[in-house]
């Protein structure tokens, strides 16, 4: 297992590494910086400006932009903000609490949602309730979040149920403003469980160890959960770190358009004013979720099937 995670661990230094390289190389491709605003600013001088790229290091080469900002990750800064005129870490802290936030939230309605119903699915198929799981995977996974999202804020701005943004006075008023925003985000990945929920136990609960099961003697409710549910898991414990990580990254649209502030919101707010350094805390923040997303999902398969245990 330690063996395991160190791999891991080397392969996500890389990979992190390789990220940032793109990263930085598609941002300085892109053109402008952060000065761009103020250079159409007529009450700016060029002596201001020259200074502010002298402070700010754009007067330098982007490889010595990068060799900078790599050295400073180094030693565990990120940078100062060009938009905030703070330091990078200090920023993205709150909004990496509330992201991770919405991010558990939805993560937890799609088990509670998914489970459920892709287990009555499996073991009645063909019935009404395995119909209306095929509807709801069919349409959860081939509705964009852009959509859900504008139709959720729709329903905060027609009833007083719901409420979107930030700011909560008790924390009631905090859950339902989470509530709204994470079940949006949670929707592809409800379609991802409830399909393989469904599938997966389904052609569990007919294999030959489960009617040796059930002849045995033993109920319904210990050969699914007990028996079945665990050969089927496999897949679900992929999904579910795969899940961290994507949750983390797919929160973008969601945040933008239901006013979360989060990551993805900042993220946005970055790009619009040209903030590498914000940019790329964003961006390392994010592949390291999605990093140790997949390291849980290895740990738990581990924990799970023997035979992988024996091959590690």
């Amino acid at each position: 297992m330690l063996k395991l995670i160190l791999s891991r661990l080397l392969q996500g230094i890389l990979v992190m590494f390789v990220v940032s390289v793109v990263t930085f190389a598609l941002l300085a491709a892109a053109g402008g910086d952060a000065l761009t605003t103020l250079r159409n600013d007529p009450l700016v001088s060029d002596r201001s400006l020259e200074e502010q790229q002298r402070v700010y290091g754009l007067d330098q080469p982007v490889v010595v932009r990068y060799a900078r900002w790599l050295g400073g990750l180094v030693r565990g800064e990120m940078g100062e903000s060009f938009s905030f005129r703070a330091p990078v870490w200090t920023i993205l802290w709150p909004r990496l609490l509330n992201t991770l936030s919405l991010s558990a939230v939805a993560l937890l309605l799609a088990w509670l949602i998914a489970i459920p119903l892709g287990s009555m699915a499996a073991r009645r198929p063909r019935s009404w309730i395995d119909r209306l799981c095929g509807a709801v995977v069919m349409l959860a996974s081939s509705t964009p979040r852009i959509v859900l999202a504008l139709v959720a804020l729709a329903l905060a701005a027609r009833t007083s149920l719901f409420s979107v943004g930030a700011g909560a006075d008790s924390t009631s008023q905090s859950l339902l403003k989470i509530l709204l925003p994470a079940f949006v985000l949670s929707v592809p990945v409800i379609a991802l469980f409830l399909a393989q929920v469904r599938d997966g136990l389904g052609a569990a609960l007919r294999e030959e160890f489960v009617q040796v099961a059930r002849a045995k003697g033993l109920s319904e409710r210990v050969v699914t959960l007990r028996h079945a549910l665990r050969a089927a898991l496999n897949p679900l414990i992929t999904i579910f770190g795969y899940s961290i990580g994507g949750l983390v990254s797919g929160s973008v649209i969601v945040e933008t358009v239901l006013g979360w502030p989060g990551l993805g919101l900042l993220s946005v707010l970055a790009v619009r004013s040209r903030d590498v350094p914000l940019l790329m805390g964003v961006v390392l923040i994010t592949s390291i979720a999605v990093l140790i997303g997949n390291l849980i999902a290895d740990i738990l398969l581990r924990f799970n099937d023997p035979r992988l245990r024996e091959d590690a």
